[in-house]
C-alpha cells in the first residue's frame, strides 16, 4: 500500500512529467548514468536501477551484430535483443503482463500499429508483446542515450525532432520508405505521455504513411503502464498488472475517400473503445 501512496503522489506534482526525462538526458555528458544516479535516489527498491544497468548490459552484443551485414539475419538478432530486453525489464519490475490478440498477426506482412501512450513502460511492455518485427518512430531524444539508441537505429527506427516542420516532413517520408520497403512501424499518435482519461487527439500526418502506402493499421492498446511508472517519475512500483491488446486491422482500401482523409479519427475511436473497455475492466477488478 505504501508503493502505491508513492505513486499517486506524482498526479498531484505538474512539473513530474515527460519533460523532466529530456531535462535529464539533453542535460547530461552521459544520459545513462544521469538518470541512474537519479533513480538511485528515487526509487528505494532499486528496480529502475537495475532496469537501467540491465538495457546498458546489452552493449555486450552489439559487436556481434556490428559484423554481421544488414539484411534478415541482422534484423532478426537486433529483434531478439529487444524483445529479449523488453521481457526482462518486466520480469526485473514484477510486471503481470497479459497479451490479447496476437495471433491475429500475420508474420509475413507489413503493419503500422497506432498505440497509445501511457508510461515510459510501453516501450519495453510492448517489445515483450510484439510477435514480429517493427521499429518505433521514437522522439529524437532517444538519439542521446548509447547502447539503446544503436538497437533502436539498427531495428529502423524513425526519429522525429518535433516542433522543427523540415524535419518532421523528413520523418514522415522516412516512414514511407519504410513501409514501402515492408518495415512493419510502431507510432504513438498522441505524440507524447498522456496522463488523462481517453486519449489525446491524434498529431496528423504519421497515419496517412499507411494510408499512402496501404498498410494494414493495427490499433494496439496498452492499459496499466500509468500505475508501473507514471510520466516524470524514476519510481517502478512493482507487481502491477498490464493487458496489450491487438485489435482488429484497419484495412486504408477498404476505407472511404472521406474516411481514409480523415484516418486519425478513425483509428482514435477505435482505439479510444479499447483503451475505455481495459479502464473499465481494471477498476473494477480493484473494486471485487
Amino acid at each position: 500500500m505504501e508503493d502505491r501512496e508513492h505513486d499517486n503522489s506524482w498526479m498531484n506534482d505538474p512539473a513530474r512529467n515527460e519533460n523532466r526525462y529530456a531535462q535529464l538526458i539533453e542535460g547530461s555528458l552521459f544520459p545513462p548514468w544521469t538518470l541512474f544516479r537519479e533513480s538511485f535516489r528515487e526509487d528505494h527498491k532499486l528496480l529502475l536501477p537495475r532496469m537501467i544497468f540491465l538495457s546498458m548490459r546489452t552493449a555486450r552484443q552489439i559487436p556481434g551484430a556490428v559484423m554481421m551485414k544488414a539484411g534478415k539475419g541482422r534484423d532478426a538478432v537486433v529483434y531478439r535483443v529487444l524483445r529479449s530486453w523488453g521481457k526482462r525489464i518486466c520480469r526485473l519490475g514484477q510486471v503481470r503482463l497479459s497479451v490479447l490478440g496476437a495471433e491475429k498477426l500475420d508474420h509475413n506482412a507489413t503493419y503500422l500499429f497506432a498505440v497509445n501512450h501511457m508510461s515510459p513502460m510501453d516501450i519495453p511492455a510492448i517489445y515483450a508483446a510484439l510477435p514480429v518485427k517493427a521499429a518505433f518512430v521514437a522522439n529524437s531524444i532517444f538519439r542521446k542515450i548509447p547502447v539503446f539508441s544503436y538497437w533502436m537505429r539498427k531495428s529502423g527506427a524513425v526519429f522525429v525532432e518535433q516542433g522543427n516542420p523540415e524535419l518532421e516532413m523528413q520523418a514522415f517520408k522516412d516512414m514511407l520508405k519504410r513501409l514501402k520497403k515492408k518495415r512493419s512501424l510502431i507510432l504513438f499518435p498522441e505524440g507524447y505521455i498522456f496522463q488523462g482519461e481517453g486519449l489525446a487527439d491524434f498529431k496528423r500526418g504519421g497515419l496517412h504513411a499507411a494510408v499512402l502506402t496501404d498498410t494494414p493499421i493495427i490499433p494496439l492498446c496498452i492499459y496499466g503502464t500509468q500505475h508501473v511508472i507514471r510520466a516524470g517519475s524514476l519510481h517502478i512500483v512493482p507487481r502491477s498488472r498490464v493487458v496489450i491488446e491487438f485489435g482488429d486491422p484497419v484495412l486504408p482500401s477498404s476505407l472511404d475517400r472521406a474516411s481514409r482523409k480523415d484516418i486519425e479519427r478513425v483509428v482514435h475511436d477505435r482505439l479510444a473503445a479499447m483503451k475505455a473497455r481495459h479502464a473499465s475492466d481494471w477498476y473494477g477488478s480493484r473494486h471485487r
